[in-house]
C-alpha cells in the first residue's frame, strides 16, 4: 500500500496531538491526510470536522461507525481504518474517551489486516496517549512496548523515521511520568535530534518537495520540544529548558506554522522563568501565554498560564494582584466537566488542579480574607467531587444527565476546536459564535436544573456554600473543624455559629501523610501500644491543640480533605490522656456544603430497620460470624424490622426492599476503590446471574426514605493513603439517594467487637441524638476493648 510522505507525516502527527494536553493544531487534519488527499478522504474529515462543530458527534460517530463496518465487511481494511480513526478523533475530542478507545481498537484491528504497520503504528500512538489521558499507565506502557516493536517491522524511509522518533519521544514522556528525568531528557533529546535533521533537509529541499512536507516536520519538532523542556524543568535545567523553547518558537517563526504549540512554549518559558527567579521575564512569556490562549478560547492554556502568573505574583509577595489570575484559572477548570462513562476509568484530568485552588486560598489569606479562602475550600471540594463523579452514574431524580452530557460534549468540542484553529482563520468567527451559543445554553439548562433540584445542579456543577451560609445552617453548640491540606501547609477553619477563625498549621502534606500512616499501622498493632499513643499524641498536638481556644461547642463537625479522610480522630490523644471522643460527640461531612441536602433529608426516627447481615459469598475468609448476632440484635431492639442474613441477603432484595424502611443496616463486607470510587460496592450474596456488588454508582439511584445507613464489619481493601475520594463517594452516594446520615468505619473492624459497639449504638439511639448514640456505644465498648483497634473506625457522616 503506497502513501505519499506527506501523507503519512500528517496522519502520525493527528495521533500524536490526540493525546497532548491541548496540542490540536492538526487534529482535524485528516487521521490519512495527505499533500493530495483523495476526494473521498477529504469528505470523511470535512464530515467529521462539521459534525464536531455543530455538535452533532453522536449521529457522527453513528454515520462513520456504519461505514466503518460497511468497509470491514467489504474486506477495505484501509478504508475501515480511515472512518475508525475518524470516529476515535471524534469522540475524544468530545470527551467521550471510552468510545475513543474502542474506535482506536478497530483502527488498529484494521492495521493488521491490511498487513500494514504504520496503519497499526498510527492506532498505537493513539491508543497509548488515550489511556495516558485517562492515568491508565500501565496499558498506555504495553500499548508504547507494543509501538515500539511494530515500528521494527516498517519499512525503511521516511515513515519509519518518524515512527522511530516518535516512539523515543513517548519512551521519554513515560520516563518523566515514572521519574527517571534523565531518561526523559535522553529518550527526547535523540527524538528532537531526528526529527530536526530531516526537517532541515526537507527545508533545503523545499522546492522538490510536495507543499506540507516542511510544516508537517516542523510539527514533529514542536511537538518534541515540549516534553523535553519539562523533563529540562523538572530536574532544575532551567537555562535549557529555556533554549529548546526558545528552539520551538524559532521553528513556529521560520517555517510559518500555525500551531497551539505556540502558547505551550510561552508557558514553559514562563515557568522556567520562574525556576530562575527572573520574574520579569517570567511574567512577559506568561502574559503572552494568556493572551494566546484567550484569543483561542483555549480553556485549558488559561488555567495553565493564569495559574502560574497567580504563583508569581503570589512569590514576588503581590498575593493582591495574584488574586484575579487564579479567579480566570479557577473558572477554567470549573467550566470543564468530566465526560467519562466507563467505570473501569478514573479521569485523572484535574488532579493536578489542586494546586490552582491552593493558591487562591493562600492568597486570599495573605490578604486577611479568611470567610473567601473558605468559600473556595468549599469550591475545591465540589470540583473534586464532580471529577470522581465525572458522567458515570445515573442521578436518580430526573432525567437531565443526558441532557447535560450532549450539551458539555459540544462545549468541549468547541473548546477544543478553538484551540487549533489558527491554521484555519476563516472558520473562527463561525466557531466561537457556535461555542458562545452552547456555553448560554448550558448556563440555561443549569439555571433551570437548579430551580427544580438544587442537589441535582450540585453534582453537575461546582455549587458551595458561602461562609456566612454555612454559618445560618449549623446548631447553636456545634463547632465546624474544616482542614485543607496544601503541599506546605495544612489550614484550619474554626467555624461556630456567630464566629469564624483561622489558623495555619506548618506541617507539610508529604509529612502529614507519613504520620497518618504511621498511626493507621500502628493501630493494628495491638501489641504495640506505645506507637500507637505517640503517633496519636502528636497528630492531636498538631491537628487538636491549635483550633482548641476557639472551640466554644459541646460537638464536633469535622470535616476533613485529602489525607485526613483515614484519620480517625476520634482516637486522637491529648496530653491529657483523653480520647478526643471522651470529649465531645463527633460526626463528619466531606464538605460543609452538603448541610443543606443533610438537613433537608433530616427525618423523625422510626423503628423500621431493614437489616443485611454476613451474605454468604461463596468463602469462609468472609463471614462475619457475629454479624447474623447484631442483625438479630438489632431485631430484638426495633421488634417491626426485617432481618436477611447469608443467601437471602441479596442485592436485588436489598434495592426493592431499602426505599420502604426507616433505617438500612448493613453487616456486610464493602470493597472501596481508590482508583475508580465509583466501582466501590458494598458485597452482597449473588443471586442468580447477579454478582451481588452494590457498586457506589448504583447506590446514586436509590429512592431512600430512611434516615440512617449504617455500614457495619466493612473491609475498606485500602492499600495506599490518596486523597479519600473513595470514602466521599460512598457516603455522598447514600446521601444523594436520599439519608441525611451514614455510619461507616475506617478499616475492618473486629467481628466480636463490632457486635457489642453495635448493641450498644441502637439501645442508646432510641433516646437521644445518633451522634451521642455513637460516641455512648464507642466508650462503652472501650471498657471492655480499649485498644482504638477495636471502636475507633466507626465515623458518623452527616446529621447528627
Amino acid at each position: 500500500m503506497k502513501a505519499a510522505p506527506i501523507r503519512f507525516l500528517l496522519a502520525l502527527f493527528f495521533v500524536a496531538a490526540y493525546g497532548a494536553a491541548r496540542g490540536q493544531a492538526s487534529q482535524y487534519e485528516s487521521p490519512m491526510g495527505s499533500s493530495q488527499p483523495t476526494p473521498h478522504e477529504l469528505d470523511v474529515t470535512a464530515f467529521t470536522r462539521e459534525a464536531i462543530r455543530k455538535g452533532e458527534v453522536k449521529e457522527a460517530l453513528s454515520s462513520l461507525e456504519t461505514k466503518a463496518l460497511d468497509a470491514e465487511k467489504n474486506g477495505n481494511w484501509d478504508e475501515a481504518n480511515l472512518f475508525y480513526l475518524n470516529a476515535a478523533s471524534a469522540a475524544g475530542v468530545s470527551g467521550q474517551l471510552q468510545k475513543a478507545l474502542s474506535y482506536g481498537s478497530k483502527a488498529f484491528e484494521m492495521g493488521e489486516k491490511a498487513r500494514d504497520p504504520r496503519l497499526q503504528a498510527m492506532a498505537t500512538v493513539q491508543l497509548l496517549n488515550a489511556h495516558r489521558r485517562l492515568g491508565q499507565y500501565a496499558k498506555a506502557r504495553e500499548w508504547l512496548e507494543r509501538g515500539i516493536e511494530i515500528v521494527e517491522k516498517v519499512p525503511t524511509g521516511y515513515s519509519k523515521i518518524a515512527l522511530h522518533a516518535l516512539m523515543y519521544r513517548e519512551l521519554g514522556t513515560e520516563s518523566l511520568r515514572s521519574g527517571e528525568s534523565q531518561k526523559a531528557i535522553d529518550y527526547i533529546s535523540y527524538a528532537l535530534q531526528v526529527v530536526d535533521s530531516e526537517l532541515e533537509t526537507r527545508k533545503r529541499n523545499a522546492g522538490r518537495d510536495p507543499p506540507g512536507v516542511v510544516q508537517s516536520w516542523a510539527n514533529q519538532v514542536v511537538g518534541t520540544i515540549s516534553p523535553l523542556g519539562n523533563a529540562y524543568q523538572s530536574v532544575g535545567k532551567f537555562e535549557e529548558a529555556i533554549k529548546v523553547y526558545e528552539k520551538g518558537l524559532d521553528t513556529i517563526k521560520q517555517t510559518r506554522l500555525k500551531t497551539s504549540q505556540e502558547g505551550n512554549f510561552y508557558r514553559g518559558l514562563g515557568q522556567a522563568y520562574l525556576g530562575r527567579k527572573d520574574f520579569g521575564r517570567a511574567r512577559e512569556n506568561l502574559n503572552k501565554a494568556l493572551e494566546i490562549a484567550e484569543r483561542a478560547q483555549d480553556t485549558s492554556g488559561i488555567q495553565q498560564a493564569s495559574g502560574q502568573m497567580g504563583n508569581l505574583l503570589r512569590q514576588t509577595q503581590k498575593s493582591s494582584e495574584a488574586i484575579p489570575y487564579y479567579k480566570k484559572a479557577v473558572d477554567s477548570i470549573e467550566s470543564i466537566r468530566s465526560l467519562l462513562q466507563s467505570e473501569e476509568f478514573r479521569s485523572s484530568f484535574f488532579d493536578d488542579k489542586r494546586e490552582t485552588y491552593s493558591g487562591m486560598i493562600l492568597a486570599y489569606l495573605e490578604n486577611k480574607h479568611t470567610a473567601e479562602a473558605f468559600s473556595y475550600s468549599e469550591r475545591a471540594r465540589s470540583r473534586a467531587f464532580l471529577d470522581i463523579l465525572g458522567s458515570k452514574v445515573q442521578l436518580a431524580h430526573g432525567s437531565l444527565l443526558e441532557e447535560e452530557r450532549a450539551l458539555q460534549a459540544k462545549i468541549s468540542a468547541l473548546q477544543a476546536m478553538m484551540a487549533g484553529q489558527e491554521s484555519r482563520a476563516s472558520d473562527r468567527p463561525e466557531v466561537r459564535k457556535d461555542l458562545e451559543a452552547a456555553q448560554k445554553s448550558y448556563n440555561d439548562f443549569l439555571a433551570k436544573v437548579r430551580k427544580e433540584n438544587k442537589e441535582q445542579a450540585s453534582l453537575m456543577n461546582v455549587e458551595p456554600l458561602t461562609l456566612k451560609q454555612v454559618q445560618e445552617l449549623l446548631e447553636p453548640g456545634v463547632t465546624v473543624l474544616e482542614y485543607f491540606v496544601t503541599q506546605q501547609a495544612v489550614l484550619l477553619w474554626v467555624v461556630e455559629k456567630e464566629r469564624a477563625e483561622f489558623v495555619n498549621i506548618a506541617l507539610s502534606r508529604r509529612d502529614l501523610l507519613s504520620k497518618v500512616g504511621s498511626l493507621r499501622e500502628s493501630v493494628f498493632q495491638l501489641g504495640e501500644k506505645e506507637k500507637f499513643r505517640a503517633s496519636s499524641q502528636e497528630l492531636y498536638k498538631l491537628l487538636i491543640e491549635p483550633g482548641l481556644p476557639h472551640i466554644r461547642g459541646k460537638e464536633l463537625l469535622i470535616i476533613p480533605h485529602d489525607v485526613l479522610h483515614y484519620l480517625p480522630f476520634q482516637a486522637l490523644l491529648s496530653s491529657q490522656g483523653k480520647y478526643l471522643i471522651q470529649d465531645y460527640p463527633i460526626y463528619y461531612l466531606s464538605s460543609a456544603s452538603l448541610m443543606q441536602f443533610t438537613k433537608e433529608k433530616k427525618r423523625a426516627g422510626g423503628e423500621q430497620a431493614l437489616v443485611m447481615g454476613n451474605p454468604s459469598l461463596g468463602d469462609q475468609a468472609y463471614n462475619l460470624r457475629f454479624a447474623e448476632r447484631e442483625a438479630k440484635e438489632i431485631a430484638r431492639v426495633y421488634p417491626t424490622s426485617a432481618v436477611y442474613i447469608e443467601a437471602e441477603a441479596t442485592k436485588p432484595r436489598a434495592i426493592s426492599l431499602s426505599p420502604k424502611y426507616d433505617m438500612l443496616h448493613f453487616a456486610v463486607h464493602a470493597e472501596l476503590n481508590e482508583q475508580d470510587p465509583m466501582i466501590s460496592a458494598l458485597l452482597l450474596a449473588p443471586e442468580g446471574k447477579d454478582d451481588g456488588r452494590l457498586n457506589v454508582g448504583e447506590i446514586f439511584s436509590l429512592n431512600l426514605k430512611a434516615g440512617m445507613v449504617v455500614l457495619s464489619a466493612c473491609e475498606t481493601g485500602l492499600g495506599k493513603l490518596s486523597n479519600g475520594d473513595e470514602m466521599v463517594g460512598l457516603t455522598r452516594a447514600f446521601i444523594y439517594a436520599g439519608t441525611p446520615s451514614i455510619v461507616t468505619t475506617l478499616w475492618k473492624v473486629n467481628d466480636r467487637a463490632s457486635y457489642e459497639l453495635m448493641k450498644e449504638f441502637y439501645q442508646h439511639l432510641k433516646d437521644g441524638k445518633k451522634s451521642e448514640a455513637l460516641r455512648q456505644a464507642q466508650l462503652k465498648t472501650m471498657e471492655e476493648f480499649p485498644e482504638p483497634f477495636y471502636w475507633a473506625a466507626y465515623e458518623l457522616t452527616g446529621e447528627p
